[in-house]
């Protein structure tokens, strides 16, 4: 295996460094779509989307911190998720179970019993990829807004990583799990987007997804006053939320980007040649975005009048890995 010595960027400690990943290798496989003749996922990044077998990756960890994220949390979330089977083990298991509180499409379980310790590798987790995506500047194709947490929680959440301090004081996070359906044909299937951020009340709300899962961090010193109650790692319990990915502003603004980047060509006749068609291209249409309940939401009206094409190129974003790019930045104006 190709490695690089040098100091790795969560012990500090000179050694050999690994190819790590910004997002978990194992993503880029549940992302794969073998039904098109180019099964590999389609990478949104820099206003382009491209259909790549490339990974967001660089020399980074060394081998005993790439096991440590593993061991104590990636492993056994991503064998929880959605997968392209249809299984989602984590829904299943709490679609199962009496929820704590339900109002319309939402439901809240506390999990720090239904998971037991279980539910902490979610929080490592969840701060592991945060925490990866602030401490690089990750190569990608093109310029983008860096995503960042600030050097003072970075070193917080890097200490908390590594077993030598608790999860900072000053950060709640929120796990909501997709209540939707979740397959290829589905408006978001199989969509991993990486870390990305809004300033919003005096505070910084982050957010990354999962097949199936959509992690909101909360930093600032308001708050444990503002968000502890419903936090995976509240004061009061340890507690999920089953709810419509769809309904997320994160998802708003996944759409938004999509429907503002002109699709592959490859892709293009890949899904052209699928349904017997001749590829057009056309403009593909701006969503317009208005302000809904304190979260972003996005219509496209012209959506009705977009070449098929285009649209079945929409179908199929269930297969894009998205990097972090500034509309999407915008676009995540979180709330819990």
């Amino acid at each position: 295996m190709e490695s690089n010595v040098g100091r790795c960027g969560l012990c500090q400690e000179v050694r050999a460094l690994r190819e790590s990943h910004l997002l978990p290798k194992a993503l880029y496989k549940l992302s794969r779509a073998p039904s098109r003749p180019n099964p590999n996922p389609v990478l949104l990044a820099a206003g382009r989307a491209s259909v790549t077998s490339r990974q967001i990756a660089d020399h980074f960890l060394c081998d005993d911190c790439e096991q440590r994220f593993s061991s104590r949390g990636e492993r056994y979330v991503l064998g929880q998720c959605a997968r392209p089977s249809g299984e989602f083990k984590l829904r299943e298991h709490l679609e199962q179970q009496t929820p704590i509180a339900q109002e319309q499409k939402v439901r809240l379980y506390d999990v720090g019993t239904l998971l037991g310790p279980h539910a902490d590798e979610y929080l490592y987790f969840a701060a592991s990829v945060f925490w990866r995506a602030s401490a690089r500047a990750w190569a990608e194709v093109g310029p983008r807004p860096r995503f960042s947490l600030g050097s003072v929680y970075d070193e917080q959440f890097r200490l908390y990583l590594l077993g030598k301090a608790d999860f900072p004081r000053n950060g709640r996070l929120y796990v909501h799990i997709w209540s939707g359906p979740i397959r290829d044909n589905s408006p978001f299937g199989f969509t991993t987007l990486a870390p990305c951020t809004a300033r919003i009340d005096g505070e910084r709300r982050h957010k990354f997804c999962i097949p199936g899962l959509t992690f909101i961090l909360f930093l600032g010193g308001l708050v444990p006053q503002r968000h502890d109650g419903g936090a995976l790692n509240s004061t009061h319990g340890k507690f999920m939320w089953l709810c419509p990915f769809a309904d997320d502003s994160l998802f708003q603004g996944f759409v938004n980007v999509v429907r503002q980047t002109p699709p592959p060509a490859s892709l293009i006749r890949s899904l052209a040649g699928a349904h017997g068609r001749t590829p057009e291209r056309r403009p593909t249409p701006l969503g317009v975005r208005d302000r809904m309940g304190g979260n972003e939401r996005t219509s496209c009206p012209a959506a009705q009048r977009e070449d098929g094409i285009v649209s079945r190129f929409w179908e199929a974003t269930s297969t894009i890995a998205a990097a972090t790019s500034s509309s999407m930045m915008q676009s995540a104006r979180a709330t819990a």
